[in-house]
């Protein structure tokens, strides 16, 4: 793990710069062998640029280049870390990491953030945050990600762990000197501090499920009969136009899916195939696989043009998820509406405003994100519904006077889980699975 490692950073491609960096224990000597201005570069401290030529093996002078020089353990992986910033020629860097790769290695897929891991720089949740931002495709994604990576879920579950740490440590207590004349533990105070951990716990885990839309995206399937305006509203919403459009029924017999910004929210939409009986196979198949996408749907946007509205009965079943909307209203303002139904138009000023704001009161966020401990990660989910569990155990444990043992031992699982969360003994395998999916350079 303290190998020297080197990577470009800086996405690939013709660019004004392109940054590579370096990172491990010798790195800085290692540049100076290549770096016009060694003995500078040697005894430079941290947090200095550094101005000069980059000579490959042969001598030959390839570009002129920035080193910005870090020290360990003050850089990003806690090593002797530099980031050399040269021209952004693709040919130029490629021979730049040729000449290095003579004397280090190629960084693995999101080496540099797991050796900031493995040297205490971030606990994992943070790391894993790091990979969120790269990802995100919208500014509240991208907020969410970034107070994850300030430590904010970090911090929220320290603060939940040592909360757990000392419950436990009051029944530990109780159980090692239960045969001495010692003042006896305040029932009521555990249970307060119980109840404190299960709200505390409850509340993160039912936000859990908006934080991991905000991640991933609200999944929005569009459904209706041929030719009532689904894919005029797909490319209206997208604002290009990525669906064909005509007046011949049955123009979508696949699904398009394409994401977007909704006032920062990221959304996943999808155009499905028309519903209505056919004879053709293709067709047919494009329906049932509409059906399975609203089934995975978050939410479903039923259109119909017509003045009596007829929701099918194989649609029934989505019915609590979905939202009528009454398109090409600008052909017919005066139509009757039933209640809670949209009228929407894709070609008058404002015609999708009333659903666009009906689709952000569903997604239901916060409109604040800073400040606020959010999970927006399947895996720390699934590990807070374990540790939520835990507690609702060692508070049944408490009420059913079942013994201290019983309440320790459910605490020691809920501290368990949410140290998973944070990585405080992460094993191999976990670690392999959550970095093999980073860029390499991150």
């Amino acid at each position: 793990m303290n190998d020297v490692i080197c990577a470009q950073i800086s996405a690939p491609g013709m660019a004004a710069v392109s940054l590579i960096r370096i990172s491990g224990m010798g790195a800085i000597d290692l540049i100076s062998d290549f770096f016009s201005k060694p003995d500078k570069l040697k005894n430079s401290p941290g947090g200095r640029i550094l101005f000069g030529d980059f000579i490959d093996p042969d001598g030959r002078v390839l570009d002129e280049v920035l080193l910005s020089v870090f020290r360990a353990p003050n850089s990003y992986t806690g090593e002797d870390l530099i980031e050399l910033g040269c021209h952004g020629s693709v040919s130029l860097t490629q021979r730049i990491l040729q000449a290095l790769l003579t004397r280090c290695r190629l960084a693995n897929p999101g080496e540099f953030t797991l050796r900031a891991f493995m040297n205490g720089k971030m606990d994992l949740s943070r790391a894993e945050a790091v990979n969120d931002i790269i990802q995100a495709s919208a500014l509240r994604a991208e907020t969410a990600a970034l107070m994850q990576v300030k430590g904010y879920l970090s911090n929220h579950l320290q603060m939940m762990l040592k909360k757990i740490n000392d419950a436990r440590l009051r029944c530990e207590l109780a159980i090692d000197f239960a045969d001495q004349d010692l003042p006896q533990i305040d029932m009521d105070d555990l249970a307060a501090r119980l109840d404190e951990l299960i709200g505390l716990a409850r509340n993160l885990y039912d936000e859990g499920s908006h934080g991991i839309k905000l991640r991933d995206g609200l999944r929005i399937c569009l459904a209706g009969s041929p030719n009532v305006g689904k894919s005029s509203l797909f490319n209206a919403l997208l604002k290009q136009n990525r669906a064909i459009v005509t007046d011949i029924p049955g123009t979508t017999r696949d699904y398009l899916e394409e994401s977007f910004s909704l006032q920062g929210n990221p959304i996943v939409l999808i155009d499905t195939a028309g519903i209505r009986e056919s004879e053709d196979s293709i067709e047919r198949e494009g329906i049932a696989r509409s059906h399975e996408l609203m089934k995975s749907a978050d939410m479903m946007l039923y259109l119909y043009d017509t003045e009596e509205f007829i929701f099918p009965d194989e649609l029934s079943e989505f019915e609590d998820k979905t939202l009528f909307l009454a398109s090409k209203s600008d052909l017919n303002p005066q139509r009757e509406l039933k209640a809670g139904h949209i009228p929407i138009s894709v070609v008058s000023e404002n015609g999708l405003k009333k659903l666009t704001d009906s689709i952000l009161d569903h997604l239901n966020l916060p409109e604040e994100l800073a400040n606020y401990p959010l999970i927006t990660n399947t895996r720390h989910l699934a590990a807070l519904k374990s540790a939520l569990s835990a507690l609702e155990g060692a508070k049944e444990a408490l009420t059913m006077d079942a013994g201290f043992e019983f309440i320790a031992s459910d605490l020691i699982l809920a501290a368990s889980k949410l140290e998973d969360i944070l990585g405080v003994v992460p094993t191999d395998e976990l670690l392999g699975e959550i970095f093999e999916n980073f860029c390499i350079g991150k």
